[in-house]
């Protein structure tokens, strides 16, 4: 509820950013400094979906949101499987 009293700390950073059923390359630390990037990968036989790449922002959040990893390899879903 007081995000702006968090966003004046030295110390503050953005938390790694969560992917189900994918990863963080290279291994994911702890907090990152505004402007780091993080680059995500998803499982075998998970396609990505969403940018790949995110940044850190001055306000520990990351942007643009991250991506999430969803089942099947064709990137885009024309067939509708019932």
């Amino acid at each position: 509820a007081r995000s702006e009293d968090r966003a004046s700390l030295p110390e503050a950073g953005c938390p790694a950013p969560q992917i189900q059923n994918g990863r963080i390359v290279p291994a994911p630390r702890s907090t990152y400094a505004h402007k780091d990037t993080v680059t995500f990968e998803c499982e075998p036989g998970y396609t990505i979906r969403g940018p790949r790449v995110v940044q850190c922002q001055q306000n520990n959040t990351w942007h643009p949101p991250a991506p999430v990893c969803e089942q099947g390899k064709c990137p885009v879903s024309t067939a509708h499987a019932t």
